[in-house]
This record gives structure tokens, C-alpha cells and sequence, in this order.
């Protein structure tokens, strides 16, 4: 037994180290040192080149939970003439020092006065440009932006904006549905800033980080500088399917009624003149680099997918299987193996229940119970915003999880109190991050035991 207990901490240990390479290769900072260089006047973004000769100011905005670490990259490389970044308020994720803009902390996940107050400043800084005198915009996208970055249509209050969002919120729509019915009330989504910008005459390079499994630029916090195919049409009809159409309030049934005749309304169906949208991070990046440890670890990867979605604890089931399949056949993969996947878990709960919820911590737990007669597998999971769901980043767990402690784990998981299961244990995970790049899950399997 004292071999498979070594096995079982030098597969934690492997487990840990995947997490932290992962958060660490999405890193926004990093992410942007590795996207933008600058030679001289040469400016190169992901292989474009832009002469800064060509532009007479250089303009920062940025918006999303890591706007401030990726503005804080960008003007050591680039000198900045002015600009802003909208973070979430009392994210630890925002708190970098920016020199050459001012940072603005707004509220999230539905809009107050804040947002449209500081979403206001960067348009009114697009509309007063000069179109003669040319000017390059950075906009910096990250997750979290379609709350913080809003300009209502006109006769829409922050009031009704807020509960509409509120409604958003608890429907059951996923965030491309979601972000359908945004982009129908708003001034700047759907690439509605980056047609702003483009009538003013600017170049904008816009920076992204992806929170959204499948890295739909359209979606990422509502696209504000990419084209959008969805409609009016579209919008209504998703109102109406989750069934929040009729609690709308008036004002924004109004205005997305006059969209259906007024096509003039709709979103850009082309990339707007002169915008060039650059995704520089997003969960892959971060898989790759955990399997790059696995394999220096001497293990046999796969990754699964960067496009998980679902309920925790029902996705635990089938990847379990799928490591009982590879300890019993060596299908699809022989052991030691390292199987990792990302992409965005759900927890399903009454939202007075939402305190100590989170996806990962549940499907490692949910994990847990279905390995519990298992030697030599290993499964860690964790959000790469350090924050899973509401609590620590996320969890470690093996064979021995059930039974190192009298506290029920089915209880636990059916009472979505994982966190505090873990925290019993010694097991949560919780690191510091600056990214958001959605899930990172690992499993390490070793030699079924011969018992």
C-alpha cells in the first residue's frame, strides 16, 4: 500500500503543478508581452505591423475583470496618450496600477449607474476625435465586459437595463443567448464601439481574452468591436422561449419591437473599417501548457476538450468512466495517463442556496464518490479567475477522499457545500490569478492495483 500512497502524492503533486502552469499561461500580462513587440515605430500585433508614424495619438480602453493587468502590459511597451479600463469592482483580478490611464471600477454582473457613467467617458472620447487626424485605439477585452462596458439605447433607464439583466440572470439562457438579447439593447455591443470608432476615422487593434467556451469573438463580452449575425427577431424570440418577455420592461419591448422594422438598427454585419479583433488567450492556451507538465511528468496525455458545458457533478460520471476504461482496457489511452479538459461547468441551485456554490469543486466531489473504490487516479479542478463560482479556486480529491473524513460527501455534493467538504480535508486549491480563461480539469491515472 506504501507504493500506491507515494503513486497518489506524486500524482497530487503532478495535478497542482498542471493548475498553476495552466493560470500561469493565460496570464494577461503574459499573454500580451507574447502578442505585442515594438521595433522602432514598427508595432507588431499576432503578425500584423502597424507604423506608429501613420497615427498622431495612441488610445488605451479597456474592459473586463483583467483589463487593468493587460493595460498595465500594453504601456510598457506602447507610450499612451490617453484612454480608461472599466474593471469589476473589488476584483482582485483588476488590482494592478495603471500610469497612463485611469481605472474605474464598475459593478458586475448587472449594470448600474457606474457602468454607463465610465462606459460613457470611452465613447465620448470616440466621438470627439478629429477623423483627419489619425488615431490607433487598443481596446482591451476580458471577461466580465458586457456588464461593465453599456450604453443603453435612448429612453432605456439604468433602472429597467438592470432588471433586465436581472431577469437574464436567473432564465436558464446560456451566455450566447444571453448576450443575443444584450446586444438588441445596447449603444456599443455587437460591434456597434467598433463601427463608432471606424466613422471617427481610428484604427482600432482590439486585445481579447476569452471567457467563452468556443471563442466566438461575437460573444465575448457581447463583441463590441466584431460583427454580429443575430437579430431583433432572435432577440424576442429567446425572451420569449426562457419565458421573461412579459416581465421586460416596457421601454426595451419597445425598443426591440421598433428593431423588427428598422434594420438600420441591427448590428454590423461585417467587421467594421480599420478593426482588427486579436484573441491572445483563451482555454486551450492554458490546456496545452498543463499538458506539457503531464508530459514532462512522464505521463501519456489527452485533451479531451476546451469546450466542456454541462452539470459538475453529471460530467464527473462520464469522465470517471472514461479513467476506469483507461485503467481496465488502456482505452483510449494507456496508463500512466493524464486526461484534461476545460471549458465552462454549471451548478444547477435555488439561488438562496448560491452561497459556497461552485463547478469545479462539485465535479471534483461528484468525481470523488464515483473513484472512491478506485487505486491510483488523481482529479483536481479549479476556475483560473481563482474564484470557483462563489469560493476558493477549487479542489483535489482521490480514492481517499470519501473516507479520510466522517463528513458525508453525497450530503455535501446534494447540498452544494463542497467547499466546505474540501476545506475539512486540507483539500481546496486556492492561488491568486490575474486571468479568466474558464475551467481547467485534470485526471491522472495510474496501473489499476492488483488486489
Amino acid at each position: 500500500m506504501r507504493a500506491y500512497i507515494m503513486l497518489y502524492d506524486q500524482y497530487r503533486n503532478t495535478a497542482k503543478n498542471m493548475i498553476s502552469a495552466a493560470v500561469e499561461a493565460a496570464d494577461p500580462t503574459r499573454a500580451v508581452e507574447e502578442s505585442v513587440k515594438l521595433v522602432g515605430d514598427t508595432l507588431t500585433v499576432c503578425g500584423d505591423t502597424y507604423n506608429l508614424k501613420d497615427y498622431e495619438r495612441v488610445l488605451m480602453f479597456g474592459i473586463g475583470k483583467a483589463a487593468s493587468p493587460m493595460a498595465a502590459a500594453l504601456e510598457k511597451i506602447v507610450d499612451i496618450d490617453g484612454g480608461l479600463a472599466i474593471i469589476k469592482k473589488g476584483d482582485e483580478i483588476g488590482s494592478v496600477e495603471v500610469e497612463s490611464i485611469p481605472v474605474y471600477e464598475a459593478y458586475h454582473p448587472q449594470p448600474r449607474e457606474d457602468n454607463i457613467k465610465y462606459s460613457n467617458k470611452i465613447t465620448e472620447a470616440i466621438e470627439n476625435l478629429d477623423p483627419e487626424s489619425p488615431t490607433l485605439v487598443f481596446f482591451l477585452i476580458t471577461g466580465g465586459g458586457s456588464a461593465l462596458f453599456e450604453v443603453p439605447p435612448a429612453g432605456i433607464s439604468i433602472d429597467e437595463l438592470f432588471r433586465m439583466n436581472e431577469l437574464l440572470m436567473h432564465c436558464g439562457a446560456n451566455i450566447y443567448e444571453i448576450n443575443t438579447i444584450r446586444k438588441h439593447v445596447s449603444q456599443v455591443k455587437g460591434g456597434r464601439f467598433g463601427q463608432l470608432c471606424s466613422e471617427r476615422g481610428a484604427t482600432v487593434v482590439s486585445l481579447i481574452l476569452s471567457d467563452v467556451v468556443g471563442d466566438d469573438l461575437s460573444v465575448i463580452a457581447s463583441g463590441p468591436t466584431y460583427k454580429d449575425a443575430t437579430t431583433f427577431t432572435d432577440s424576442i424570440n429567446l425572451a420569449k422561449q426562457f419565458d421573461i418577455w412579459q416581465e421586460l420592461p416596457d421601454s426595451i419591448k419597445t425598443h426591440m419591437e421598433k428593431g423588427l422594422t428598422h434594420p438600420e438598427m441591427e448590428p454590423p454585419r461585417e467587421v467594421p473599417a480599420n478593426v482588427r479583433n486579436y484573441l491572445i488567450g483563451n482555454n486551450m492556451g492554458a490546456l496545452l501548457a498543463a499538458e506539457k507538465v503531464a508530459k514532462d511528468a512522464g505521463l501519456n496525455t489527452m485533451i479531451l476538450t476546451s469546450q466542456n458545458t454541462g452539470e459538475a457533478k453529471h460530467i464527473a460520471k462520464c469522465v470517471m468512466g472514461i479513467a476506469k476504461e483507461v485503467q481496465d482496457t488502456q482505452r483510449p489511452i494507456t496508463p500512466p495517463a493524464a486526461l484534461i479538459m476545460g471549458g465552462e461547468m454549471i451548478v444547477t441551485f435555488s439561488w438562496d442556496e448560491r452561497d459556497g456554490f461552485g463547478p469545479n469543486r462539485e465535479f471534483v466531489l461528484s468525481s470523488a464518490l464515483e473513484i472512491a473504490d478506485r487505486d491510483n487516479i488523481v482529479v483536481a479542478g479549479a476556475d483560473t479567475d481563482g474564484e470557483d463560482g462563489e469560493g476558493k479556486s477549487g479542489a483535489i480529491a482521490d480514492c481517499r477522499t470519501v473516507s479520510r473524513t466522517e463528513l458525508d460527501a453525497k450530503w455535501h455534493l446534494d447540498k452544494h457545500e463542497a467547499e466546505a467538504y474540501f476545506d475539512d480535508l486540507g483539500d481546496s486549491l486556492l492561488f491568486e490569478s490575474r486571468t479568466n480563461v474558464n475551467d481547467i480539469n485534470v485526471v491522472l491515472i495510474g496501473p489499476k492495483s492488483k488486489k
